[in-house]
């Protein structure tokens, strides 16, 4: 078997030599912050060296490191593959630049998942004959002085000791020096980078985000306003978007029939904008993988447009209750928060359920449980994109920031399609807390849309 590195020999290794490098490796800069990809190379490490397996299945391997059911399809989530071949790009860097100096290599051979290990091949520096050319190399050599004699009339003095491997070496030397500095260079603009654009730092998330941050076009994030909620909470009825956008919402509180005391708070409501704090949250999170981007636009639902929504990617952040840009896109959405104005509470309508899906999710009385949506369409002009993040409330919302801006969420989103790129997508979340935490975030329902 051969090695994807040049002058490697396949090297029978002791288990301890073997054990000691797969722990140098898991604990590198090259995977300092991929925690899944070390994860996996221990579990494949650990059932190669430990447990004496040769042959390992892409069906356990994704129930034990990522956890699939047991008996789950490959043929439709990939994620094993994906993640191998990843890990196999960490462990090439890794041999050429932080674990250069290794003498053993560990590479996972393309087609299985059992790593192998391969000597590096020392080039030896103490023979004489070893530094000495050729001999039609010492016989040119030996014709320079001639040749300068015959060029500029003056007798040159030929080293004999300066074979074309010295020149080799020093060429190689100086050739390692800018190889070092290109490193050097590179890896400081790679930090910066990783710095200033979270969202380029792994495939999982640039491969979505790029749809956003990575156009050129202005990502304008919306956040709610919850004094457009209290007011529907107060009158008991919604507020349509035409409604808001004209402000004939504030004439609301002259409606006959409402006492002086309701009047006087729904002035009091409408008079003010107001957000919530997991709502600014999730915005915060999206801002954050591209922080200094002057492509992206903070704006509140109230002072937003039409015309801004049409022309630039929009994420709208909150559900319809407190969001009404939200409406636009409520016919072609299958998941929706909805809201409950006599029980106070919102839920999530599943319009089309499937085999093993219910038709309402809701929360009762545990208050460690919520559910949320996030909802990747085409804006009004298609050539843009829109994306909605809405819980049941504002807990739900911030813990659907967090899943659709991690790694891990977009790979778990991406698990689910069968695709390279990500088409439009509907995934209905579920989310467990304790005391205002998230602790685990979960798709409880998912749909799949072609471009």
């Amino acid at each position: 078997m051969s090695a994807s590195i040049p002058g490697l020999q396949q090297y029978e290794v002791s288990s301890s030599e073997a054990w000691d490098l797969l722990q140098r490796v898991v604990s590198s800069q090259e995977l300092k912050r991929a925690l899944r990809l070390r994860d996996l190379l221990l579990y494949l490490g650990t059932r190669s060296l430990k447990d004496n397996e040769t042959s390992l299945r892409e069906q356990e391997i994704g129930a034990a490191v990522f956890g699939r059911a047991a008996d789950y399809d490959t043929n439709i989530d990939n994620i094993v593959r994906v993640n191998v071949s990843e890990l196999r790009k960490r462990l090439f860097h890794y041999f050429q630049e932080e674990g250069a100096a290794e003498t053993i290599v560990m590479e996972i051979p393309r087609g299985g998942y059992h790593p192998v290990f391969f000597a590096r091949q020392l080039v030896g520096t103490n023979s004489t004959a070893a530094d000495e050319p050729p001999t039609n190399e010492r016989e040119a050599v030996s014709r320079v002085p001639d040749a300068v004699e015959a060029v500029t009339g003056t007798t040159g003095t030929a080293v004999p000791h300066l074979g074309w491997r010295w020149i080799e070496l020093a060429f190689g030397c100086c050739l390692l020096v800018i190889t070092c500095v290109a490193v050097f260079y590179y890896r400081q603009a790679d930090n910066l980078r990783s710095q200033l654009q979270p969202w380029q730092t792994d495939s999982a998330r640039r491969l979505f985000w790029s749809r956003f941050f990575g156009t050129g076009q202005q990502v304008d994030i919306v956040t709610a306003d919850t004094s457009y909620a209290l007011a529907e909470d107060i009158l008991q009825r919604p507020i349509s978007l035409n409604d808001y956008l004209d402000y004939k919402y504030k004439d609301f509180a002259d409606l006959p029939g409402l006492t002086p005391q309701t009047r006087d708070a729904l002035n009091l409501v409408l008079d003010r904008n107001t957000g919530s704090v997991g709502d600014f949250e999730a915005a915060e999170r999206v801002m954050e993988l591209d922080a200094h981007s002057p492509s992206i636009n903070l704006a509140s639902a109230r002072s937003y447009t039409p015309e801004s929504i049409k022309k630039n990617n929009v994420i709208l952040i909150g559900s319809r209750e407190s969001n009404p840009w939200v409406e636009l896109y409520k016919d072609r959405m299958n998941f929706q928060v909805e809201y409950d104005p006599g029980k106070h509470t919102s839920y999530i309508v599943n319009r089309n359920p499937l085999a093993g899906e219910a038709s309402v999710y809701q929360v009762h009385d545990d208050k460690n449980r919520d559910y949320s949506v996030v909802a990747f369409l085409p804006n009004l002009d298609t050539n843009r994109s829109a994306l909605i993040i809405a819980g049941t409330d504002s807990q739900g919302t911030r813990a659907a920031g967090e899943f659709i801006t991690s790694s891990e969420g977009l790979a778990a989103v991406r698990a689910q399609l069968p695709y390279d790129r990500y088409p439009y997508f509907e995934v209905l979340l579920s989310s467990s807390r304790l005391e205002g935490t998230t602790l685990h975030t979960s798709i409880q329902a998912f749909r799949g849309y072609s471009r």
